[in-house]
């Protein structure tokens, strides 16, 4: 039996341009937009329900269509969306990503206001049932320091929290916080700035698993773009390879990586065959425009990761 998930966090709109030329900066570029719903706790959210897990969504949206439209396609999907506040002062958050024409991020741009009024106050009643009764929380850095220190003081002993650094400015929001998580995903540049070394040390990946640790994270895993992942665990401390895809938009591999190492977790897997779902979901995210695959399905994902 599958263990019931809680996502917290970003939930918006994502905007995608793709460019037609080289990217130039400082000037115009010839693009192609194309929206679609995005942030990262909501990403994960769906992946999760595409793979046929109990999951629920705890986040904050503006009363705009935006949001309107957001929360009808959660429950089409069958995520518990009980957890979603609305704001009467903050719009919808946007994320607009230029992609150059290798398919990977060129600059990214947020406009993401809404999440600082996600204070540890708004953890009432009201969003006890979508969270209690989850035994594993996933948690990302869009939320304020205080709403994330809230939350992993208030987990229900016995389960088990995720959190994703996001970026190397919000992955600050997670220092003083590491000895209450109990998985960490960061990519090698939030490692780096979580373990407050300039952007330029050379240091090796896996001495960035094992500081964090130290720091009091149960376990690491740091993403290395198209170099794989390292995990550090106590059952698994490995570099693994990353899956061969044919590369359309590297926007959600992140996500799709958590996404599948969370959904291993839930059902019982091993860390390293874990590990493996997450490969193949990022890997799938890759193939697609979209932030979510929508072709993801567990017995895809399972024939990819090897595990059928």
């Amino acid at each position: 039996m599958r263990s019931a998930i809680a996502c917290i966090g970003a939930a918006h709109i994502d905007r995608t341009a793709h460019a037609l030329q080289d990217v130039k900066l400082g000037t115009s570029n010839p693009v192609r937009v194309d929206a679609s719903f995005g942030g990262v706790a909501r990403n994960v959210a769906e992946n999760l329900a595409r793979l046929h897990c109990d999951v629920a969504l705890v986040s904050r949206i503006g009363r705009d269509d935006a949001g309107d439209q957001l929360l009808a396609n959660l429950e089409t999907l069958g995520v518990d969306v009980s957890g979603v506040c609305r704001s009467d002062l903050e719009q919808t958050a946007t994320y607009t990503a230029l992609i150059d024409l290798s398919g990977e991020l060129s600059v990214g741009m947020a406009d993401m206001s809404i999440y600082d009024e996600v204070a540890p106050e708004l953890f009432g009643a009201q969003l006890a049932p979508a969270l209690l009764s989850r035994p594993i929380w996933f948690l990302d850095a869009n939320l304020p320091a205080a709403g994330l220190d809230h939350l992993l003081n208030n987990k229900p002993a016995g389960s088990l929290s995720a959190i994703d650094a996001v970026s190397v400015p919000k992955s600050q929001r997670l220092t003083g916080l590491l000895d209450r998580v109990d998985l960490l995903f960061a990519n090698r540049d939030e490692a780096v700035a979580l373990c407050g070394l300039p952007a330029t040390a050379q240091i090796e990946t896996s001495e960035l698993a094992n500081r964090l640790r130290a720091e009091g994270a149960g376990a690491v895993i740091v993403s290395m773009g198209d170099a794989g992942v390292f995990v550090a665990s106590d059952s698994v401390y490995n570099h693994f390879d990353a899956l061969p895809s044919e590369v359309c938009d590297v926007t959600g591999a992140g996500d799709g990586m958590v996404s599948g190492i969370l959904y291993g977790i839930a059902a019982g897997r091993r860390m390293d065959e874990a590990v493996r779902l997450g490969l193949a979901c990022a890997s799938l995210a890759i193939e697609s425009d979209r932030s979510v695959n929508e072709d993801l399905r567990e017995g895809v994902v399972l024939r990819r990761a090897g595990l059928l």
